[in-house]
């Protein structure tokens, strides 16, 4: 358990986070045994960051900045719920020219010519048409000499039954019971109705950076969860392909202690969801552009 009043008695450390530089104060003993390169830089006493008490994070957005807070000092982040980007309106100067446009009036529909019958001919008898009288002699004539008028279509044979079919088989139902079956070495986060799971993603490479461990297990653990949950369609599937392209632009193949534990989470919930994602252009343009998405995936499907 953290020493609290060690904790609130120690110095403060101010961060300035992101692009703007917004100041953040962290207590500095909180960080004693929970991140050896964060600790070293407030308190070594040699570091420029150390003897002013500031150091600058502007690699780093606020909102993850916030979450690590969050598990310094209660051992549990909150999962944030998803926002989506607003598009674009359009100018006011815009809308003034599109209201000033008239709507094009639909243009009349041209009857159709209407085909006359004729009605005075040797031929014609205004039942059958053109050719009824050639037709029913030579009718009479086939019928003399033994011809059947019709002619019997023999019936189709009967179609296999459903069960002579064989059944083909996905890999995708052992992909899920693997997928579901995945254990962490720490308790998820704190959950959210509609859970932002790019953010466990930004939150786990933060942990990686400054090697809080326990952090990254925890991150893993709620994006598991959350993944575990969702349900991909057409209408929120570019949230997977997002966190797919953000996964592995920010990792390697290779992290501390062996392979990247995030990459082989992502890509394995993406090989469970294959058949939603595949006809997305995002997805092509990510396998376009990182060979390394391609053979993982591959190798995750067939294994």
């Amino acid at each position: 358990m953290a020493d609290y009043k060690k904790i609130v008695r120690s110095s403060q450390f101010t961060f300035r986070v992101g692009k703007d530089k917004e100041p953040m104060t962290i207590h500095a003993a909180l960080l004693q045994g929970l991140s050896d390169p964060l600790h070293v830089l407030m308190n070594n006493g040699h570091m420029r960051e150390s003897q002013a008490g500031v150091a600058i994070l502007d690699d780093v957005e606020v909102e993850i900045f916030i979450g690590f807070c969050e598990y310094a000092y209660t051992g549990l982040y909150e999962t944030p719920d998803f926002s989506p980007a607003q598009p674009a309106e359009p100018s006011s100067s815009q809308n003034s020219i599109d209201d000033n446009v008239p709507e094009p009036e639909p243009a009349e529909a041209e009857p159709e010519p209407v085909a006359e019958e004729p009605t005075n001919h040797e031929f014609w008898d205004g039942w059958d048409g053109w050719g009824s009288l050639t037709r029913r002699k030579k009718l009479r004539e086939a019928s003399k000499k033994g011809i059947p008028d019709r002619i019997v279509i023999p019936e189709s044979e009967p179609e296999p039954h459903p069960s002579a079919v064989p059944n083909i088989v996905y890999p995708y139902d052992s992909l899920w019971e693997r997928f579901r079956s995945l254990k962490f070495r720490s308790e998820p986060a704190s959950p959210s109705s509609d859970p932002d799971v790019l953010f466990h993603a930004k939150l786990y490479v933060f942990a990686t950076k400054y090697l809080i461990e326990d952090l990254r297990q925890q991150c893993l653990a709620s994006m598991h969860r959350d993944l575990t949950n969702f349900s991909p369609n057409r209408e929120n599937r570019s949230r997977i392909l997002d966190l797919l392209d953000f996964t592995y632009t920010h990792t390697g193949r290779a992290e501390a202690g062996g392979e990247s534990p995030l990459r082989d989470l992502v890509i394995h919930y993406v090989a469970c969801e294959a058949r939603t994602l595949a006809d997305d252009e995002k997805l092509t343009e990510i396998l376009d552009s990182n060979a390394e998405v391609g053979s993982d995936l591959v190798l995750k499907l067939v294994s």
